[in-house]
């Protein structure tokens, strides 16, 4: 069984989205809604993991602060990674997707090999990369 994503989305440590790739959603066109949209995934994720580190039961270390690896919704699931340096990747699909931590990994490397090693590339700025489009376009065809 392949698997259906629905968006992905990069943003920096400061909340700038970096990346938004819609593949089985309708697009929004209207820049307004979409930059809407883009600040409440960031604030979503944010918040979402101020909550679970405040409810936690025991203390993180500062290394264990990302508990949140994806949750669930009726409409879709939202899998969640974040790096050392504050990038967060997230990924939409179906409600019945098993867990993308592999894919999240993937598309990470992806970010490593072909932005961050692109020297016409400046760090924290909105990834403009064709190339880097194309490769994620390619790997997210290749899990369907």
């Amino acid at each position: 069984m392949g698997f259906i994503v629905y968006s992905i989305y990069i943003f920096n440590r400061d909340g700038d989205c970096l990346f938004l790739r819609k593949f089985r959603t309708e697009s929004k066109t209207d820049e307004k809604e979409l930059n809407i949209e883009k600040k409440n995934m960031f604030g979503l994720l944010f918040t979402l993991k101020t909550f679970v580190n405040q409810i936690t039961p025991r203390e993180l270390k500062d290394q264990e602060k990302e508990p949140i690896h994806y949750f669930q919704t009726s409409q879709y699931q939202l899998h969640y990674m974040e790096t050392a340096s504050g990038l967060r990747f997230a990924i939409t699909t179906p409600p019945e997707t098993p867990h993308m931590g592999i894919a999240l990994g993937r598309i990470y490397k992806l970010y490593v090999d072909n932005v961050l090693r692109n020297p016409s590339y400046k760090v924290g700025t909105p990834i403009r990369l064709i190339k880097f489009y194309q490769l994620v376009e390619s790997y997210v065809k290749s899990l369907q």
